[in-house]
């Protein structure tokens, strides 16, 4: 069985973007802002230093980055009872004139330091979904850098990768995602209004 994902959309700079992460039956919203003092240096690009795409599951229209997770033939949705990864799914660039430390959470999940399903990092962002009948499933995601290292913080809890200025040795940073879904069990049903997805993921970039 399938959990789905849907679409996640991030504006370059310190512009907002919404999209989704959905549920199969209900279209849900996420805004991914960009926050912290250094914001306006930070670009997003969904290729590498070649010009070569990361995956189907990124893109930029009109300016905008959209992360969609739905419609990847077949292989779509997240699997329930397993682990995901997408590698990389987009670059960050710090096109400023000082190093920044680069993180990723969301105010509807909890900074987890101690996961217990993607337990091999130091900290991810977890959260609880419900099914129609009252069932709770729970999520983690793991932003991770280029070392795999998890990069999900708020600026003061968690972690964060740095960024150098540009001209400096590494100012860019290949992001991924890791998602990892609880086994469900008899109970959770996936075919029923599944409430209870992340509908806010903020990018901080505060001064290294």
């Amino acid at each position: 069985m399938l959990v789905g994902l849907g679409t996640i959309v991030a504006g370059g700079g310190a512009a907002l973007g919404t999209g989704a992460f959905s549920s199969v039956e209900a279209d849900r919203t996420v805004s991914v802002a960009v926050a912290g003092d250094q914001s306006s240096a930070l670009a997003f690009e969904t290729s590498d230093s070649n010009g070569n795409q990361y995956t189907d599951a990124s893109s930029i229209t009109n300016g905008t980055l959209e992360l969609t997770f739905d419609d990847l033939g077949s292989s779509s949705g997240i699997n329930l009872g397993a682990k995901t990864t997408f590698s990389p799914l987009f670059r960050t660039i710090n096109n400023g004139s000082n190093g920044v430390n680069l993180s990723i959470y969301s105010n509807d999940g909890t900074i987890q330091t101690s996961p217990t399903i993607l337990d091999s990092y130091n900290a991810v962002i977890e959260n609880t979904i419900t099914d129609g009948n009252s069932n709770t499933l729970t999520i983690e995601y793991a932003f991770t850098d280029e070392n795999d290292n998890s990069i999900v913080g708020d600026g003061t809890n968690g972690s964060s990768v740095a960024l150098d200025a540009t001209g400096g040795s590494d100012p860019n940073e290949e992001v991924s995602l890791v998602i990892g879904v609880a086994n469900p069990g008899s109970s959770f049903d996936p075919s029923t209004s599944i409430s209870g997805y992340l509908s806010e993921v903020t990018v901080v970039a505060s001064s290294a």
